[in-house]
């Protein structure tokens, strides 16, 4: 599991990186997102593909925008810098365990 805490370790880590990433944006500051980040982790360590926690703690960090945030936590699948399947959270909810299971669905395909 990959810990992404600026735009640069993004870019290099998750954009640059030759193998496809599954991202969480999440806040420390986000009562979802802490409950939901064992639930995010559990599924990093089930699964052979790459994780990163990406950490938009910083209201002006420029990800937020670059990739239309506007509810964490959030999953994003990228491959080859490009942004191929998301699920945004609920606004007051957060993420439960069927959107979970929904997304891990849809980006199955693209990692086996």
């Amino acid at each position: 599991m990959l810990d992404v805490k600026d735009p640069n370790a993004f870019r290099k880590e998750v954009l640059d990186s030759d193998e496809p990433t599954v991202a969480l944006f999440w806040a420390t500051w986000c009562p979802f997102c802490r409950k939901f980040k064992p639930e995010f982790d559990k599924l990093a360590s089930a699964k052979p593909w790459r994780f990163a926690s990406v950490y938009l703690d910083d209201e002006s960090n420029p990800l937020w925008d670059d990739y239309a945030v506007d509810v964490v936590p959030t999953l994003a699948l990228f491959r080859g810098g490009k942004l191929l399947v998301r699920e945004d959270g609920i606004l007051g909810y957060g993420l439960d365990r069927r959107m979970v299971d929904d997304f891990v669905q849809r980006i199955s395909g693209e990692l086996s």
